[in-house]
């Protein structure tokens, strides 16, 4: 009896020892768990026409969308920061960033220009085909902008931004209404009705149109002539040219073009310091002008001034009969999102790019700014946009798109639209000279 009661103590102990060694060994539980590394992502935003809205830059930084868009991406993403850095200059920042990157310095990723803009940076940008998810790439729009030398089957060095930015004419409904118009129901459609439009507009004592043509990339107009350009043979002929492989000099669409685009301005339909001018946008928030050509980047704005009710829109009128695309506008994603060569962190860098283009991002992008999203798997329902109203218009439209030419010609030839363009515009400069000068720059090694 005394033995077997010595067995049980000795197994009492043994068992006792195992559960308390137990006790005190790290669970399965807490070894499974990865520690977190911290990781930050640098971000450079687009200060204009980009992620942050003209009415968001008077709300304090972390009032942004894309600074809270950045928060719900963190909280998803435990131990990861975004830091983010505005650029003033957009065109400033290319070089920046290329200078950047050849030190080794850029940031993770940056919010450039799509097209030829970003693919003269091609040294210096990662491309990502490898690391985008099927799902973006079946029901994001844009894919060609970011697609080296927009040749199918090249690398992808960037994301679209996830606004579809289109360019056509905002208009005061009062203005047009007392003018004895009617762009509801009948917007003029070809280049004789929208000149008579201007005529009965002007008459009537208001100024037709607006713009600042010299203020280099910020101009709409051009947006508009662009247009005319390639409405009339399609782009490929225009990126021959650009190419040299034929002369700007030669292209009657774009002679066509310019001389619209000048006779305008001859004829008193718009402010006769177009050429200087920065505050023609003003002059129409404060009711003075019927018309100006902007677009999805100033709805909200023109509808906080003017009221929701007084602010109407209408596509760019065909300039020919015969012209090969009709009904349309130019447009398209003209920004993207691309990840610096110097990056450590590339697959995460997509991971946000891709968040950001996301539904439910992009629903909540929607609510900060009226523009046309990217994402082809949303409907205007889900959008909350009202049958007949600019934001639906917007959605329709952008459906059908002329991509933007300044994104599409090469950089040299770019910089003389920028700086000849409002010669043309005043008459100091003949059309014919202004594409003989473009020439010349496709000659220039």
């Amino acid at each position: 009896m005394k033995r077997a009661f010595q067995i049980l103590v000795s197994i009492l102990f043994v068992a006792s020892s195992i559960l308390l060694a137990a006790g005190c060994a790290t669970s399965p539980s807490q070894t499974s768990q990865p520690q977190i590394q911290p990781t930050k992502l640098t971000i450079w935003i687009n200060g204009r026409d980009s992620f942050i809205g003209p009415n968001e830059q008077k709300l304090s930084q972390d009032q942004w969308y894309i600074s809270k868009a950045f928060k719900r991406f963190e909280q998803a993403n435990p131990g990861v920061t975004v830091e983010m850095t505005v650029s003033s200059d957009a065109l400033q920042a290319h070089q920046t960033f290329r200078t950047a990157g050849l030190a080794g310095n850029a940031p993770d990723i940056a919010n450039l220009w799509a097209g030829q803009f970003i693919f003269a940076l091609k040294d210096v940008i990662t491309p990502i085909t490898q690391y985008i998810p099927k799902e973006d790439l079946d029901n994001i729009n844009g894919w060609d902008t970011v697609t080296l030398d927009f040749k199918p089957g090249n690398p992808i060095i960037g994301y679209p931004v996830p606004n579809n930015q289109v360019c056509f004419f905002l208009y005061n409904k009062k203005i047009i209404q007392e003018s004895g118009l009617d762009f509801e129901k009948n917007p003029p459609r070809t280049a004789d009705d929208f000149l008579a439009a201007m005529e009965k507009i002007k008459n009537k004592g208001y100024l037709p149109m607006a713009a600042d043509e010299g203020q280099g990339y910020t101009y709409y107009f051009f947006y508009i002539a662009a247009y005319w350009w390639v409405q009339q043979n399609g782009i490929e002929p225009i990126l021959a040219e650009d190419r040299g492989e034929s002369k700007f000099a030669d292209d009657k669409a774009l002679l066509a073009a310019l001389d619209l685009y000048h006779k305008i301005y001859a004829l008193g339909y718009m402010n006769q310091d177009a050429a200087t001018s920065g505050d023609s946008w003003n002059k129409f928030l404060q009711g003075q002008v019927a018309l100006f050509p902007n677009g999805s980047f100033g709805v909200k704005d023109a509808q906080d001034a003017l009221g929701e009710e007084n602010v109407g829109a209408i596509l760019p009128p065909d300039i020919s009969t015969d012209a090969k695309i009709k009904n349309s506008l130019i447009g398209g994603p003209g920004q993207s999102m691309v990840v610096s060569k110097n990056s450590k962190n590339v697959e995460l860098a997509v991971k946000l790019m891709s968040f950001l283009n996301s539904k439910a991002e992009v629903l909540q992008f929607n609510q900060t700014q009226t523009v046309v999203p990217v994402r082809k798997d949303l409907t205007e329902a889900e959008l909350n946009l009202k049958p007949g109203s600019i934001g639906a218009k917007m959605f329709q439209w952008g459906q059908n798109y002329v991509f933007w030419v300044d994104n599409s010609l090469s950089p040299q030839v770019v910089d003389d639209f920028n700086k000849l363009l409002p010669l043309v515009l005043t008459g100091k400069m003949k059309p014919e000279e202004f594409t003989q000068q473009l020439d010349k720059d496709k000659a220039q090694p």
